[in-house]
């Protein structure tokens, strides 16, 4: 018993002293290294890819610019577009498919089973492609509200500023009070810029490249020619004066447009009154 307690004890030891010696002299990543892999692309690069990845990649179709700006300012990925097609198409080929199993089960049918067929899958390929502009509706409604969110960090910026903050630490403070996806974007860019040491407006600048908002860019623009101090303070605050400028425009257009549509139904509606209030007299002065 206490020899085999002397060699775990040992064993035990032996491993403690080994794990301190590695740890001592082990290999340490240098620093250009380490600086190399902050600016590295962070995306798969392997020759090697699973076949599920390329199935996605088949399914989601040719790769473009605002396609991945869409899917980056939804905050998707692309399986998760590929399942959101998916969805659609089954969506458009149910009403088909329950007509060609009424048909099965004996339901009579005014359409043939080709004509119903050609139905399904007309349906599926229809919504295969509306998942497109499904989530480019989607994104222009994140991008809105994005810009909405802008403006506010904007302004707290400027806030912050006038009680004495510096402009990098006016930045970090405000993204940092706020939540949401606009904060969330603003917060990931700003802390990529502090890890690798660069101006806090060029990693906005990016993201509004990478997120296709040109609020962003131009405000990389603007606040690189402003330089620092006060005219930084009267950049930030004419930016948000003109994106909250930007977004009563759009959405005064849009209460109009929509105010527009409603004459229509309106009229459509009066001509069906008069019929009602008319149609006895008529049919008494037709009568014998």
């Amino acid at each position: 018993m206490n020899t085999l307690l002397m060699t775990l004890a040992g064993a035990l030891l032996g491993g403690g002293l080994l794990l301190i010696v590695r740890g001592a002299l082990g290999s340490t990543l240098p620093l250009t290294s380490l600086v190399a892999e902050l600016h590295r692309p962070r995306h798969i690069s392997t020759g090697v890819r699973p076949r599920t990845d390329e199935l996605v990649e088949r399914l989601a179709g040719r790769s473009s610019p605002a396609r991945d700006a869409d899917l980056a300012v939804c905050e998707r990925t692309v399986a998760k577009f590929v399942q959101d097609r998916l969805v659609w198409s089954a969506l458009g080929a149910a009403p088909g498919l329950a007509l060609i199993l009424f048909g099965v089960v004996g339901a009579s049918s005014v359409l043939t089973p080709a004509a119903l067929l050609l139905l399904a899958v007309g349906g599926a390929v229809g919504g295969w492609f509306y998942a497109r502009i499904d989530l480019r509706s989607d994104a222009e409604r994140a991008r809105r509200e994005f810009r909405h969110g802008l403006a506010s960090y904007l302004e707290l910026v400027t806030i912050l500023m006038a009680g004495g903050a510096g402009a990098e630490t006016a930045m970090f403070d405000a993204a940092a009070a706020g939540n949401g996806a606009t904060f969330r974007h603003i917060r990931a860019a700003l802390t990529a810029a502090q890890a690798r040491r660069e101006p806090p407006w060029r990693a906005l600048g990016q993201a509004g490249e990478r997120l296709g908002i040109g609020e962003l860019v131009e405000l990389e623009a603007s606040m690189t020619l402003a330089g620092g101090g006060a005219m930084v303070r009267d950049s930030l605050t004419a930016k948000a004066v003109g994106i909250r400028s930007k977004d009563l425009a759009t959405l005064e257009s849009e209460a109009q447009a929509k105010s527009e549509t409603m004459v229509l139904p309106v009229v459509l509606m009066f001509a069906g009154f008069l019929v009602l209030i008319g149609y006895p007299a008529l049919a008494a002065l037709s009568g014998p």
